[in-house]
């Protein structure tokens, strides 16, 4: 019997040779897509939960209220590890890393040579007790040896071969800012589900002293704290006690509300409030969403089969009726059809996984991930597609084998086989409508997510950021310690003399960055304390980014501060809605007390997820970090060059590299712009796989109205009158699913619109383009079906059975 069934179900399938190629198009685009989904969302939740103490790893983090709102930080006071081990007996291990992103690495040749390193994962300094909290495998070497005395490092298997060509690289030397540290063990190269990038370890014991000299007042984002809590202990009982430990060590009077939060290993990449060392995180409600996006894909792939599949039940009525007059029952001919549909799911899936593993060729470099199919070891990707393969086939096949099962043998074998009510009219245009809501509602989606991606690109941030690079200054000045001539102003002049160069600027950071520096502040006449963002400039700074002054004069071009110039939203918490009011007030910064001298006109400093913050401008050239360099030159790599030059004289041992302000500002967005492209590509395949679904329910219009359009025809109808009767059908479930649609894709769009600060307007012209794509969509697709039926010839037509 199984042998007839397959022998008949490939029968079937090659005589309705059209309907199988839609079916099994639809169905192997839906699996693709959703099996993608599956997999980037099997990713992100596998984040760090190798770790065998997954569970009982946390990290302290730092929470405070600033200027009516509150601050995040992921970052510690270097002190805090020591204290908190010392306090908290919980405790059984408390570790610290500080990170350095970008970082440059020097390797010392036998022929006296330096080969240069840029090293864009950075490097982290940490203590020996990581690698008893954190589990990554040491290859060659001891951990708890490899980091306990100065000028240590473990390096992975991937930079001992990139430095050095072997793997066993023990005893060799890198140098990091003109320190030189010895490798003293090998370890495992990075997984990719990994919010520690660390690749090269340098021991922290080297940096120990210094670094803890900043005391209590310190937090910088990258030093984090990271404890394993003991079995049986109360983590309840931490977070109890931890007022008092703020009280003791932190502060006793706290009228911002200054504390320190305890945060799980699990949470740390879906906490967007805090970060990570990836710099990435991704909230449990997007990957909600793509797994609503992948469901909704594979419903559409199961309507488009129903639909087209009972489109097409009518010419099987005979086959039903002589099957059932021969004795078959029903449950013979549901297993038929679900065996049928089992067949071309499982044709489509087979398909499915190649695409995808194509597809994912394209896709890993694209979203810098390393999504893959395992199947010699990952279970629960077979769950997944048995699972898929039972469901789709379920979804797909249930429903037209009962309606096609169910057909009365004596109307069968008379072809009369034609009701609405036979082939369930009503449920299969609901199935229309709900694929014409998920077609809007992505369209809808797509269409505000790309308005608010070129809202980004198009807003004033308040300042030039065309044509200007950023290059690093490797080496920090101290005045006090030099000979009086500064090779940081040194270099700036220079290039600035260059043809091509505008102008040239030293600072800490260009007006928007995803580096900054935060500190509080006292205003005279004000008890209060505030919270400010902190820019470190020259002279050059305003004219270079083109920044305007509201109030007041520019800082002058010195090495230290005579004066502060401060922003119009930080002059407006200060209680001066006027800017002029403010000038010649004191602030008390930084142990430093400064008049205000002048008030510049707000600038974005982050990206357009936060609103513009109280900013302060200074002079400090201890700590700049960056020059800035105007271009004006149409050949600018030329340009390029000749600053190359230039900075390599001035720091020889030091990689030379340089970024497009512009280019900074779009990594801001990166997230955003990859989920645009990523909601793009899945529309187009409901949209697709929609078009078929209008295709399956012309065809089967066609197919039930033939007689009527040949009797239209031969009393006088128009082709156009006959594709309108087949248009009002369309326009109608489109309304109908635009009306469901609407609502729900404006109340999810505007949630997500809300995180950001500065938003565009979802407007009725937006919910009426997606209506006018759905409409003209609709209208392509079946615009062939419906002229081939009206065209047909009516004598043909009144023939037909």
């Amino acid at each position: 019997m199984l042998k007839n069934y397959l022998i008949t179900a490939v029968r079937n399938l090659m005589r309705q040779k059209g309907t199988a190629f839609i079916n099994i198009t639809g169905l192997t685009l839906g699996i693709t897509s959703s099996l993608i989904l599956f997999l980037l969302i099997k990713h992100e939740l596998s984040y760090d939960t190798f770790h065998a103490n997954k569970n009982r790893i946390y990290r302290v983090v730092h929470q405070t209220d600033g200027n009516g709102e509150k601050d995040y930080s992921p970052g510690v006071p270097p002190v805090l590890p020591d204290a908190f081990k010392n306090d908290f007996n919980e405790a059984e291990e408390v570790t610290f890393t500080t990170y350095r992103s970008d970082a440059i690495i020097l390797i010392p040749q036998a022929n006296g040579e330096i080969k240069k390193y840029s090293e864009k994962k950075g490097v982290a300094f940490a203590e020996p007790n990581f690698f008893k909290i954190f589990d990554r495998k040491i290859l060659i070497g001891n951990a708890q040896k490899g980091l306990d005395e100065p000028n240590e490092a473990i390096i992975s298997r991937k930079l001992a071969l990139k430095y050095f060509g072997v793997e066993d690289a023990i005893g060799r030397i890198v140098n990091r800012e003109g320190k030189d540290y010895r490798i003293s063990a090998l370890m495992e190269d990075l997984p990719s589900n990994t919010d520690f990038p660390f690749d090269l370890l340098l021991s922290y014991i080297t940096i120990k002293k210094e670094n803890e000299e900043v005391g209590w007042r310190s937090i910088w984002s990258d030093e984090q704290c990271y404890f394993l809590l003991k079995e049986g202990a109360n983590l309840k009982e931490i977070e109890r006690r931890i007022p008092a430990f703020v009280e003791k060590y932190l502060v006793k009077e706290n009228p911002r509300n200054e504390t320190f939060l305890i945060q799980p290993l699990t949470e740390i990449h879906f906490d967007d409030r805090f970060g990570n060392y990836n710099y990435n995180t991704i909230s449990k409600q997007m990957l909600l969403a793509l797994g609503i996006i992948a469901v909704f894909l594979i419903l559409t792939a199961a309507i488009n089969f129903v639909n087209l599949t009972t489109a097409e039940a009518i010419k099987r009525s005979k086959e039903v009726g002589i099957r059932k007059t021969m004795g078959g029952t029903r449950s013979q001919l549901v297993g038929q059809f679900l065996g049928e549909t089992g067949l071309v799911t499982l044709f489509s899936m087979m398909l499915a996984l190649g695409i995808a593993q194509l597809a994912l060729g394209f896709l890993n470099p694209f979203l810098e991930l390393s999504l893959y199919m395992n199947f010699s070891e990952d279970y629960s990707l077979w769950i997944f597609l048995i699972g898929m393969l039972i469901i789709v086939s379920t979804l797909s096949g249930l429903y037209p084998s009962l309606v096609v099962s169910g057909f009365k043998p004596a109307l069968a074998l008379k072809n009369q086989i034609s009701g609405k009510n036979s082939s369930g009219y009503n449920l299969r245009r609901s199935l229309v409508v709900l694929q014409f809501f998920i077609s809007q509602f992505f369209i809808i989606g797509t269409i505000i997510l790309i308005l608010q991606m070129n809202y980004f690109q198009q807003k004033d941030l308040g300042f030039q950021k065309d044509a200007i690079i950023n290059l690093p200054i490797p080496e920090q000045e101290k005045p006090e310690e030099g000979d009086g001539v500064s090779k940081m102003k040194t270099l700036r002049n220079e290039v600035s003399s260059l043809a091509g160069v505008e102008k040239a600027s030293l600072n800490n950071t260009p007006p928007s960055s995803g580096s900054t520096s935060n500190t509080e502040f006292k205003i005279e006449g004000n008890l209060d304390s505030f919270r400010t963002q902190v820019k470190l400039i020259d002279g050059n700074y305003f004219d270079l980014f083109k920044l305007e002054m509201v109030a007041g004069t520019d800082v002058l071009d010195l090495d230290t501060a005579q004066g502060f110039i401060v922003n119009e939203r930080l002059a407006v918490i200060s209680g001066y809605i006027n800017p002029s009011e403010i000038i010649g007030k004191k602030i008390k910064m930084w142990g430093k007390e400064l008049p205000i001298v002048g008030v510049a006109k707000d600038f974005h400093t982050v990206s357009l997820h936060e609103p513009i913050e109280p900013t302060i401008l200074l002079n400090r050239i201890r700590n700049y970090e960056t020059l800035s360099i105007k271009l004006n030159s149409s050949d600018k790599q030329e340009t390029i060059k000749k600053i190359q030059e230039k900075w390599e004289a001035a720091y020889p041992n030091f990689m030379f590299s340089y970024d497009f302000l512009d280019d900074q500002i779009k990594k801001f967005y990166e997230k955003e712009a990859r989920m645009s492209t990523l909601l793009t590509l899945f529309t187009s395949m409901a949209i697709f796989i929609g078009c078929l679904g209008l295709f399956g329910l012309a065809t089967f219009m066609a197919n039930q109205k033939t007689k009527e359009i040949g009797i239209r025809k031969v009393l006088g109808a128009s082709i156009e009158s006959i594709i309108v009767l087949f248009s009002k059908e369309y326009v109608r479930l489109i309304l109908i699913g635009f009306a469901l649609a609407a609502p729900v894709s404006w109340y999810v769009m505007t949630l997500w619109l809300n995180e950001f600060a500065y938003k565009i307007n979802i407007s009725p012209l937006i919910f009426l383009l997606g209506l006018g794509v759905t409409l003209l969509i609709a209208i392509i697709t079946v615009g062939y079906r419906s002229l081939r039926a009206a065209t047909v010839n009516p004598v043909d037509s009144l023939r037909s059975e």
